[in-house]
């Protein structure tokens, strides 16, 4: 060979595997194409864990961070997750591995957050055999949880507020509408003109959604999907009784002013949500028993009956249970 290159000897020579990749369209479109199809789905696998007909094996996320660096030209700060998950049921067994960044630089990547894949692997010989880009999928699997969790503490919901217009919030208010029928959506954002081009997405899909410059405290919950560094919502009368964290999911990151610890009643997506963003700073500054707060299953299977005055708090930092939900409702459609 010209190059200098011994050739590949045939008893070294690796299988083809057949890996299929899941771009970020097709992703969308199989997620959105049955919202209320996609919600039953993830209710009966929870059931299913609930019941003890599932199992699931999941180890807390790694996140490796990446410090701010003041003396870099990017804005650093980010960090990457490895986030395992197997579920044994009634359909066999579903091993996946997300491997996704937060992507603050945004050099290669304007105007994208969260950066990375989803793999799926076989369940017998750990090959990766379908790769899901994994931007909208986690916000779709976010608001996903939104809903579930909103349906479970807030049944005759009717007008919502989400804060962040953003991939988070136009998943969140399309999943929320398939689990209530919700009456009015208000979106508020920083970016006035990304609330009114999301809220407009949403219409075109028989939302009775709108950009509004505030958030109602009249509202009978908030939904916060930001990606806000400092604590910003006060607790009644400055906000309702009911409050839905889904984007304080890093270490540095808050959403919540430290009046709610210790007044609200708590439920989590996951025991690992202790350990990242207000829950996080709660815990070091003693405001909060370190016990992790009853999770979302927990929820679904015993919601809490309504309470005159009772301040609610849902918060969620990601969870590979539901990439695994995820995954094995887009696999389900093939």
């Amino acid at each position: 060979m010209g190059d200098g290159c011994a050739p590949l000897p045939a008893a070294l020579l690796p299988g083809a595997v057949p890996c299929r990749h899941w771009d970020e369209a097709t992703v969308h479109r199989r997620l959105t194409a049955d919202p209320a199809g996609y919600l039953a789905f993830a209710r009966d696998c929870l059931a299913d864990l609930a019941a003890g007909r599932a199992q699931v094996q999941m180890p807390p996320k790694l996140v490796l961070d990446d410090p701010l660096d003041d003396q870099r030209d990017d804005r650093g700060g980010g960090d990457f997750r490895l986030m395992p998950c197997v579920r044994r049921g009634p359909g066999g067994v579903l091993k996946t591995v997300k491997i996704v960044g937060t992507n603050r630089a945004q050099r290669l990547l304007p105007g994208q957050i969260t950066v990375g894949e989803l793999l799926v692997l076989d369940p017998a010989e750990q090959c990766v055999i379908e790769r899901l880009e994994a931007c909208l999928l986690s916000s779709a699997r976010t608001g996903l949880v939104a809903a579930l969790a909103l349906a479970a503490l807030a049944p005759q919901a009717r007008r919502i507020a989400i804060v962040g217009a953003g991939r988070v919030g136009y998943y969140a208010a399309l999943y929320c509408a398939a689990a209530l029928p919700l009456t009015r959506i208000d979106l508020i954002d920083m970016d006035t003109g990304r609330a009114v081009d999301t809220a407009a997405a949403l219409r075109d899909a028989g939302l009775p959604c709108r950009a509004a410059p505030s958030a109602d405290p009249a509202s009978d919950a908030w939904l916060l999907a930001t990606t806000s560094e400092h604590a910003f919502c006060a607790p009644p009368p400055h906000a309702p009784p009911l409050l839905l964290s889904l984007g304080a999911d890093a270490a540095g990151q808050r959403e919540l002013a430290d009046a709610w610890a210790g007044r609200a009643t708590l439920w989590v997506d996951s025991a690992d949500a202790v350990n990242y963003g207000d829950l996080r700073a709660w815990r070091e500054r003693r405001l909060i028993a370190d016990t992790a707060p009853p999770d979302l299953l927990a929820l679904l299977a015993q919601p809490p009956r309504a309470a005159m005055g009772e301040w609610r708090l849902f918060i969620s930092t990601g969870c590979a249970l539901y990439d695994n939900l995820t995954a094995a409702y887009l696999l389900s459609g093939d």
